[in-house]
């Protein structure tokens, strides 16, 4: 309200009331940094995929690094395998993550009785 009253100009009036809005926010819910310490879509990652990932990662390293055709081939082989390792450690860790969700959400609404609504 002070914003209000203590000036006549309009300019003057809405810049004070946005820098007294903007205070506020900054008191009520913080100021972030914009990065993130933790990923949130990736609660379902565990130290077997990690080594997979790392596996994949260093495999594809010497590929990349490799020069001489055969040691390419056989590079890039690896590389496929270990992509594939990779990639099926993610589903399984995904699916097991789900089916826990899923199993203690069912046992969550089974304890709550709601009138009227169908079970």
């Amino acid at each position: 309200m002070g914003a209000w009253k203590s000036s006549s100009n309009a300019s003057t009036m809405w810049s004070t009331t946005i820098n007294c809005i903007r205070e506020v926010v900054r008191e009520v819910l913080g100021v972030s940094t914009g990065i993130s310490s933790e990923h949130k879509g990736d609660w379902w990652w565990n130290e077997v995929i990690q080594s997979k990932m790392e596996a994949k990662k260093a495999a594809y390293l010497k590929l990349i690094g490799s020069i001489v055709e055969e040691e390419r081939r056989t590079c890039m082989e690896r590389y496929k395998v270990a992509r594939k390792e990779a990639k099926l450690a993610v589903t399984e860790a995904k699916i097991a993550a789900y089916g826990r969700m899923y199993e203690e959400l069912g046992r969550k609404a089974g304890r709550r009785s709601y009138s009227g609504w169908p079970r």
